[in-house]
C-alpha cells in the first residue's frame, strides 16, 4: 500500500474530510487515487474486467455512502481495501450460487478442474505463470482466496492483511499456508512445474 502515490493537490487526509463535508471535487481526487489499486485487487479476486468494474463502481459508492463511519484513526487505504475485499467475496458467492443452478446438480468444481492446455514449458514468461496462479487461486476457499491474494499477488504485509481481513494473525499464516500448498501441488502434478522453479 506505500506505494501509492499522492497526486498534486489536496492531502489524503484533506481529501477524505473534505469528502466527509460532502465536497465532490474531494471525493473524485480520492478515486483518482486509488481507483488503479482497487481496480487491480478487485481483478485478481475476479479474474473478469467486468465485474471487476461493477466492484470498483459499488466500492466507491460505499465509501461516498459511509465516510461518517471511517475511523480517522485507521489507514484511508485499510478501510478502502477491506471494502474491495468483502464486496468481491459477495460477488464470487453469487457467481457460484448462479453456476450452481445453471450447472443443475453437477459437482462444484476445484483446483484439479482447471484446464492444462499448456504445459509448464510453454509457461516460461512470468504473465503466464502469474495468470494460472491467479486462475488456481480462485478455487482456493474464501478465506484462503482472500488471504493469498492480498498477502501473494497484492503483496501486503501480514499485519495489513490480519487488519482488512479481521483475521487472526495465525489464522491468516495457516489460510496463506495451506493456499500455497494446494495451488503448489497443482502447479507441479498438472503443468509440471518443479519445485525448483516455485
Amino acid at each position: 500500500m506505500s506505494d501509492i502515490v499522492e497526486p498534486p493537490g489536496k492531502s489524503q487526509e484533506d481529501a477524505v474530510a473534505g469528502s466527509r463535508r460532502g465536497d465532490l471535487a474531494s471525493f473524485e481526487q480520492l478515486v483518482r487515487t486509488h481507483q488503479p489499486y482497487v481496480f487491480s485487487l478487485a481483478m485478481k479476486f475476479l479474474c473478469d474486467e467486468a465485474e471487476a468494474a461493477d466492484v470498483v463502481q459499488e466500492s466507491f459508492l460505499r465509501v461516498w455512502k459511509h465516510l461518517d463511519r471511517y475511523d480517522s484513526g485507521q489507514k484511508f487505504t485499510t478501510w478502502l481495501y477491506k471494502i474491495v475485499a468483502n464486496l468481491c467475496i459477495d460477488r464470487l458467492r453469487s457467481l457460484q450460487r448462479s453456476r450452481r443452478v445453471v450447472l443443475s446438480g453437477s459437482q462444484d468444481s476445484t483446483l484439479e478442474d482447471i484446464p492444462d492446455e499448456r504445459s509448464w514449458e510453454s509457461l516460461h514468461s512470468h504473465e503466464q505463470l502469474a495468470e494460472i496462479v491467479r486462475m488456481l487461486s480462485g478455487q482456493l476457499s474464501d478465506k484462503q482466496r482472500i488471504v493469498f491474494t492480498l498477502r501473494d499477488l497484492q503483496d501486503l504485509s501480514v499485519d495489513e492483511v490480519v487488519e482488512i481481513t479481521g483475521l487472526s494473525v495465525g489464522s491468516v499464516k495457516t489460510n496463506l499456508h495451506y493456499a500455497r500448498r494446494s495451488i503448489r501441488e497443482i502447479l507441479i502434478r498438472k503443468y509440471g512445474v518443479a519445485r525448483s522453479d516455485l
